[in-house]
């Protein structure tokens, strides 16, 4: 079925995604001053990770279906607790957008900030399609689950704010202590007290 083919792609990114979210965020939770800022982050990377778990279980299933055709075969049950997995993560993606939109005002530095934006930008997207492909079954499966299907972001202003733009004035966090080693550059010999005096 194409709706599981196109969950299986929106959740393996997803897994990508928070992967790398986590390699982000845990140098904050190691340079943190003080308790609460490690407790908020690790607070943050723990509901991660459990998701990760979820998804480790749900992608391999969801690739099983599409690859072979299987969804017919699911017993009412089967298919309802499927169901009842996807709008877990429907949710989840929700959550993963709010924790790269807070992130965004901890880093200062260009790079780290443009990477999380694009992430934040492309799970908010997946959030919507995969909102959509749940209404879709819901309707082919209300004999057998009712969802609900909530919308998250309704009457919630927050969401409507560019926190790319909104985060770039914000107070410097955890993150601008961290800094990153820069490459080498190789083939270009360095300025050397001696080379400086002969530039005289």
């Amino acid at each position: 079925m194409q709706d599981f083919t196109q969950l299986h792609t929106i959740f393996d990114r997803t897994r990508g995604y928070i992967n790398r979210f986590m390699g982000i965020i845990q140098p904050i939770i190691d340079a943190a001053q003080d308790e609460h800022t490690r407790l908020y982050y690790h607070h943050i990377l723990e509901e991660e990770e459990q998701r990760m778990g979820r998804l480790q279980q749900l992608v391999p299933h969801l690739e099983s279906l599409s690859a072979e055709k299987k969804s017919d075969q699911l017993s009412d049950r089967e298919l309802s607790q499927l169901l009842s997995d996807i709008n877990l993560e429907r949710f989840g993606l929700h959550n993963f957008r709010e924790h790269l939109e807070l992130s965004l005002y901890e880093f200062r530095d260009d790079e780290t900030r443009m990477e999380l934006d694009g992430m934040r930008e492309k799970t908010h997207a997946d959030y919507l399609q995969v909102k959509d492909i749940m209404s879709k079954l819901s309707e082919r499966f209300s004999d057998v689950h009712t969802t609900d299907l909530t919308d998250h972001d309704e009457g919630h202003d927050v969401h409507q704010v560019d926190h790319l733009k909104a985060s770039a004035n914000a107070p410097l966090g955890v993150a601008a202590v961290i800094t990153h080693p820069q490459a080498p550059v190789s083939g270009k010999k360095g300025l050397t007290v001696g080379s400086l005096k002969g530039l005289h």
